[in-house]
């Protein structure tokens, strides 16, 4: 027998899974281009070529023709999707990729992947070579024997075979059931209708008694259950087909040979150029350390934690501390991260501390080891945590320092964080965490906690309950990755041209949020107690008045009784003349709000409307919010976040303040309990049509400036200007729709947008765009002007540079490119407005601080701030944040801001 390999990559499946393995994290390089499948396709490469060094490699793909199993049914994988186009734009650089690498591609008409690549490993077999199908589909799973073996298709992930003993563990069958087990399931993906209601585990028990799919049918009459013997009697047909569908083709006609796949030198003058195009340029360092090494070679930096190459110390006695503490003054900068008992700040411990200053070297310092006192860890660390000439850096570094708060440490020069850095120059990835950045960067897969602590339940363990040994590896490769991502990311913010905005406006407002979160908030949770039972008993009347207009008593909370009660029970669509909606894929109708609207003529509807209003404000805040108070100060604390709004925006979780609603009069109730603590007033101050004066300055439109300089009522102007009246004679409903338009125009607002806000027509709804665009013509012309920059660049800016990339906006669809141009619109202003309140934030915090007032900023709501001011300084602070907050920026109209005070949060607002 050969101890050679060939490794045979299904790369059509490796493409998609590529593309999909970031779509909530997608990657977008600086010509906004989504670069999902040709970083995970490199990348996978990369770890086939270098980690296995096989002998013989090929990737194999589909073709568009029609196979022979869509000659047996026409069916076969009709329901798959059209390919996303930004994924299929990446197609021809994945081919690239994969030839300057010197990766044969296979491909044959009438055949798919998994027969080109069944028919080579049967060949391998025979002459004695050792088979890995890199691939993701179970029914390969028929082709496994002692020669050829599945190798996992998982981009950036660790790598696991799949050979006999793993198809009888993982589904307790034999290999050569896999075909009889894929005819009874079906398999879904490709659309191969199996027998139905017959899943694994039924499956599997059928075989382990009856072994093969014919001798189930032959024992029909054994079988127990009537249900299940009926269903396999009456889809004989259906199991038949299906098996037929699933068996590989192993006899494929192909003129290749295992020979002729024998691994060929890596085209560095071909394959580098490809890589930066793409701005891989982590991949690329990693291609030229692995070539320099000798083709073969493990890239440098790639994979998973190597202890020949990351060296990581336990600090866990005293004299070790001691040395650690001695090094640790003497730098500028350095990388840490706590190890804690869970992920609430103020109900958590720390349980130990890691720190990096130097890529593949960290240490990490328990407060929990036998042989050292946790609180001398503390004052061994505390002076270089509180030493601002000491640079700071972390993922997340905000939880960090609100960890070592709980531990009386105070961080300070806080300087650097990956995760608000990547959100910078990635804006629209959906998760910024250390496991995405390593794999997106580094080519590289952390050290799950899974492995440390077991997956989420009830028998999951603390990390304290963990040997401080086994947490150090753990803990260190996250200091250690941070730093070298830090590294990375300082270049890509260069690139960018975003470290000002870094620098200057995110890294300064992490430490207002902090004191932010450290203060909290009081809560009057009588007042919520009292608003919980009067909530209760009007949801219970409405219940009631829904009962009797239906007649009978159902769950008004089920999705499925209230349609049928709605709309087969009741009939409103008929009684309003209208047409009953369609049902979901589960055969119910839909009565989500937006449904529901359409029948809001029925007084059933408006009262179910007003029932899940009451219910869901009673549930998210007026019995939720009590129990969020913290035990250790009895304030609530929410989290504010830097790095989930694509617009720069921040939000708030756990819970979401931003999101108590304050047009309805119950929302309006709930914002009384929030309260300032004893010999304190709130005090409120929020920017006025701040949206529209960005627009004013943005625009340059002389019309729009002239009306905020002449403080006039804008949307009245508007309304004088589109209606062609004079001032006093716009009536309410006209400057109503005036201020539909307006804020319309910010969002880039349709014909059709606006008609269905005004209940007029389209061709109104045009016109009265044209007479507003009449009126301020620069308005049109910037949003003209925005569409082009963002077509020509991939991405627009707000005032201080924020990017947001847009790669849509060059769609074929009109759909999709036109929603990519309203938000090129909408967030050079809504992005601009959210940089300004930072810096007014920010301002306001560092004048509180030089004057050593006890004001604190408590809550951040859109463009409005609150804060809690003690009696005797409300002279001062009102005026003083007034001064910030209109002079955070200088603009061609002046800023306007509102104040209230009061004794809670509404009195105030």
């Amino acid at each position: 027998m050969s101890d050679k390999r060939l490794f045979l990559i299904d790369g059509s499946a490796l493409f998609y899974r590529s593309y999909f393995a970031f779509i909530r994290t997608p990657l977008i390089n600086s010509k906004g281009e989504n670069t999902n499948a040709s970083f995970g396709f490199a990348n996978y490469l990369m770890q086939i070529l270098y980690e296995e060094k096989p002998d013989y490699l090929a990737v194999v793909f589909d073709t568009k023709a029609p196979t022979f199993r869509h000659e047996m049914y026409p069916d076969y994988k009709a329901n798959r999707e059209a390919m996303p186009e930004e994924m299929a734009g990446q197609y021809p650089m994945v081919r690239d990729v994969t030839t300057a690498f010197g990766v044969p591609i296979l491909e044959k008409d009438g055949f798919e992947a998994d027969d080109i690549m069944g028919t080579l490993a049967r060949q391998a077999e025979k002459e004695g070579i050792l088979t890995y199908l890199a691939t993701g589909d179970k029914d390969m799973m028929q082709l496994i024997t002692p020669r050829v073996k599945m190798y996992s298709m998982r981009p950036g992930k660790a790598s696991e075979v799949m050979d006999e003993a793993y198809v009888a563990e993982n589904l307790g069958l034999r290999v050569d059931q896999i075909i009889d087990y894929m005819a009874l399931t079906g398999d879904s993906s490709d659309n191969i209708p199996g027998v139905p209601k017959v899943g694994p585990k039924t499956a599997q028990k059928l075989l382990a008694e009856y072994d093969t799919l014919e001798n189930i049918y032959d024992n029909l009459e054994n079988i127990s259950g009537k249900a299940l013997k009926t269903n396999l009697s009456e889809n004989r047909d259906k199991a038949d087909l299906s098996r037929k569908l699933v068996i590989i083709d192993t006899d494929v006609p192909i003129d290749v040979t295992v020979g002729d796949l024998a691994r060929r030198p890596v085209d560095l003058d071909r394959v580098l150029p490809i890589l930066q195009a793409l701005e891989f340029t982590n991949l690329a360092t990693r291609l030229r350390a692995a070539e320099a090494d000798g083709p073969g070679a493990a890239p440098t930096g790639a994979g998973q934690y190597d202890p020949e190459q990351q060296h990581y110390h336990l600090v866990d006695t005293p004299e070790k501390l001691e040395k650690l503490a001695a090094d640790l003054k003497a730098l500028d900068f350095i990388v840490f991260d706590t190890e804690t008992t869970g992920l609430d700040a103020f109900s958590s411990e720390v349980i130990g501390i890691s720190l990096c200053w130097e890529a593949g070297t960290a240490w990490y310092v328990p407060l929990n080891a036998p042989s050292l006192d946790g609180d001398a860890v503390v004052a061994a660390l505390k002076p270089v945590f509180e030493d601002p000439g000491i640079g700071k850096g972390a993922q997340n570094i905000k939880f960090d320092a609100l960890m070592l708060h709980q531990h009386g440490i105070t961080v300070r020069g806080m300087a650097f964080d990956t995760m608000i850095a990547n959100y910078l120059v990635s804006p629209t990835a959906r998760q910024n965490n250390l496991d995405a950045l390593a794999s997106a960067y580094l080519g590289y897969t952390m050290i799950s906690i899974d492995t440390l602590i077991g997956p989420k339940g009830k028998k999951q363990k603390s990390m304290a309950d963990i040997p401080v040994e086994e947490v150090c590896v753990y803990a260190a490769e996250d200091a250690d990755i941070t730093f070298r991502l830090t590294e990375i990311l300082r270049e890509k913010l260069r690139e960018s041209e975003m470290e000002a905005l870094f620098h200057e406006v995110e890294m300064p407002l992490v430490t207002v949020l902090l004191e932010m979160e450290k203060h909290g908030v009081s809560l009057d949770t009588d007042f919520l107690a009292e608003m919980s039972e009067t909530l209760g008993r009007d949801a219970e009347r409405l219940m009631g008045e829904i009962h009797e207009i239906a007649g009978e008593e159902f769950n008004t909370n089920s999705p499925q009784q209230l349609g049928q009660i709605l709309f087969d029970k009741l009939a409103i669509h008929q009684e309003l003349g209208l047409r009953r909606p369609s049902r979901t894929k589960t055969g119910q109708y839909s009565t989500s709000e937006n449904v529901l609207l359409r029948y809001k003529g029925h007084p059933a509807v408006q009262k179910i409307l007003d029932y899940r209003k009451l219910t869901k404000l009673k549930s998210t805040y007026v019995d939720a919010l009590p129990l969020l108070i913290s035990g250790r100060d009895g304030r609530l604390h929410t989290s504010f976040n830097q790095t989930v709004a694509a617009t720069g925006r921040l939000s708030s979780s756990d819970p979401n303040l931003q999101n108590i609603p304050i047009r309805g009069e119950i929302g309006r109730e709930i914002r009384k309990a929030f309260v300032p603590a004893d010999g304190h007033r709130m005090l409120s101050a929020d920017y006025s049509q701040v949206e529209l004066r960005l627009l004013a300055h943005i625009s340059g439109d002389e019309g729009l400036r002239e009306a905020f300089r002449a403080g006039e009522d804008i949307h009245a102007t508007t309304a004088a200007a589109i209606f062609g009246l004079a001032l006093d004679e716009v009536s309410p409903d006209q400057r109503r729709k005036a201020k539909e338009v307006n804020f319309g125009i910010i969002y880039g607002i349709s014909r059709f947008g606006l008609a269905g806000r005004l209940g007029i027509s389209a061709d109104e709804a045009q016109q009265i765009i044209m007479s507003y665009f009449a009126r301020f013509p620069k308005v049109n012309q910037y949003m003209t002007d925005v569409i082009g920059f963002a077509n020509e660049h991939g991405y627009v800016t707000t005032l201080l540079n924020r990017r947001r990339y847009l790669p849509e906006i060059h769609s074929t669809n009109t759909t999709v490119r036109q929603n990519a141009e309203r938000m090129a619109i909408n967030t050079r202003i809504q992005g601009s407005a959210a940089d300004l309140i930072k810096k007014a934030m920010i301002d306001i915090q560092n004048a509180l601080t030089e004057r050593e007032l006890k004001t604190r900023m408590i809550l951040q709501v859109h463009d409005e701030l609150v804060f809690e001011v003690p009696e005797g300084e409300m002279e001062v602070v009102r005026p003083l944040v007034i001064e910030k907050m209109e002079g955070a920026m200088d603009l061609a109209v002046e800023l306007k801001v509102d104040t209230g005070v009061g004794e809670n949060w509404m009195e105030a607002h």
